[in-house]
């Protein structure tokens, strides 16, 4: 079963302890039911990537660290899915609505086509989802 949209911000919780919370231990426990996430094709990855580098940087953890969190993350049940088609202009129109980065709006332009909540840490995103009537990740 899909469940959600996973942004990367979300996913990151089962990785920082500082940043830990109750929907994200949910989610997860769903996880290991053996249903499954929605990410964006290539662009989750990266995400994932880039925060435990910053991670790294900032000496929130070591580098064998970052590797054993990628680790863990690579093996999250996701469905990876490409970008909706015709993209570029439905993009630009979420990006401009709602202020929010073109990583992100690919998040919320994917829950809106597959029709699903999108499980994310990110208050703006959030707000964008609600504002665009996408249900966020209860649980």
């Amino acid at each position: 079963m899909r469940l959600c949209v996973l942004d990367s911000s979300f996913a990151l919780a089962w990785v920082f302890a500082d940043e830990h919370n109750t929907l994200a231990d949910a989610l997860q426990e769903q996880l290991y039911r053996g249903d499954s996430v929605v990410v964006p094709a290539v662009l989750w990855g990266l995400e994932v990537r880039n925060a435990l580098r910053s991670a790294v940087r900032r000496q929130r953890m070591t580098i064998e660290q970052a590797e054993e969190r990628r680790l863990l993350l690579s093996r999250v049940p996701r469905i990876s899915v490409a970008a909706p088609a015709g993209l570029g202009n439905s993009l630009d129109q979420l990006m401009r609505a709602h202020g929010l980065t073109s990583y992100d709006a690919v998040y919320l332009a994917i829950a809106i086509e597959q029709a699903l909540p999108l499980a994310t840490a990110d208050a703006e995103l959030r707000a964008a989802a609600v504002a665009a009537g996408v249900r966020p990740y209860a649980g």
